[in-house]
């Protein structure tokens, strides 16, 4: 079976995939650029689509997506538009591909991104499900702002950039140390979120193809318990092209507190279960055991 691997050169995750699928015997193709893979996309008025994939000859059979890097800063403005351009053009076509294309998507595009687009406030509102306390503002204001709730015994203000949803640490500290910093809050005004949980009681589960793992378990295994109260939300993300997905989650009496979901797990994630969690993913292109 030939795997297109499509993702930014410097993704070890991805990488690491690619070297377990062709030890698995697969031959895996990671495209630096349209020279390595013809692609064929033919729609007409009724809105119907024929996607077609291929490399020397040879078609591609699934697809392990982690999406595309944005372009450096080309010298001079001529060649900023130049790369920008060329950036747009391949993301169109590599969108309409990905969405289209009849065969096994890891991750696949849909209307509303490139990658499986996956909105906590509206997974937060199936059944079993809440989202924690927290506020927004920006940091243009100064200090952290008195809108949450006195946290419960054990939790922190936990501080994130929503621009880009880096951590940037807890409650007033966060602010003071990332000022003027690139990891911190940064230069001028950014909005951030402000969110209560207690870090010791979060899980950490890991879609991978049909299976699921709790990655904050040795062994991985998700219980009875969690596994019934996650079961709508892993279905909805499922539904939605989701198959290569961590969810951090934090157990609150019957319900479940949504963190944070992402489509870009990484393999320090789950390093104790890279060979499980890759074997799944494989399994998931193929369509059953390999």
């Amino acid at each position: 079976m030939t795997i297109l691997v499509l993702a930014p050169p410097d993704d070890e995750t991805a990488g690491r995939f690619g070297r377990f699928a062709e030890g698995r015997g697969h031959r895996v193709i990671a495209p630096a650029g349209f020279g390595e893979v013809a692609v064929t996309v033919t729609a007409d008025r009724s809105a119907a689509a024929r996607v077609e994939l291929s490399t020397a000859g040879e078609r591609i059979r699934g697809v392990f997506h982690r999406g595309l890097l944005p372009p450096g800063a080309p010298d001079g403005p001529s060649a900023a538009a130049d790369a920008a351009f060329a950036y747009a053009e391949s993301l169109a076509v590599w969108w309409s591909v990905l969405a289209l294309w009849p065969g096994p998507v890891v991750n696949r595009p849909s209307p509303a991104g490139f990658v499986p687009h996956l909105d906590p406030l509206t997974a937060a509102a199936l059944p079993g499900m809440a989202m924690p306390p927290s506020s927004m503002t920006s940091s243009a204001i100064g200090p952290v702002p008195p809108l949450l709730p006195r946290a419960a015994t054990g939790e922190r203000i936990n501080v994130n950039r929503v621009r880009d949803g880096a951590f940037l640490g807890h409650g007033a500290a966060a602010m003071r140390e990332g000022e003027g910093e690139g990891e911190g809050v940064g230069h001028g005004a950014e909005v951030l979120r402000f969110t209560g949980f207690d870090p010791e009681r979060t899980r950490h589960v890991l879609l991978a193809g049909d299976e699921e793992f709790d990655l904050s378990d040795p062994t991985g295994t998700l219980a009875p318990g969690p596994r019934d109260r996650l079961a709508p939300l892993l279905t909805r993300l499922r539904s939605l092209g989701a198959t290569f997905a961590v969810v951090v989650v934090q157990p609150e009496g019957e319900r479940m507190r949504l963190l944070d979901i992402s489509c870009h797990p990484v393999h320090h994630q789950f390093a104790h279960l890279e060979h499980r969690v890759f074997a799944a993913v494989l399994n998931g292109l193929l369509g059953g055991p390999s």
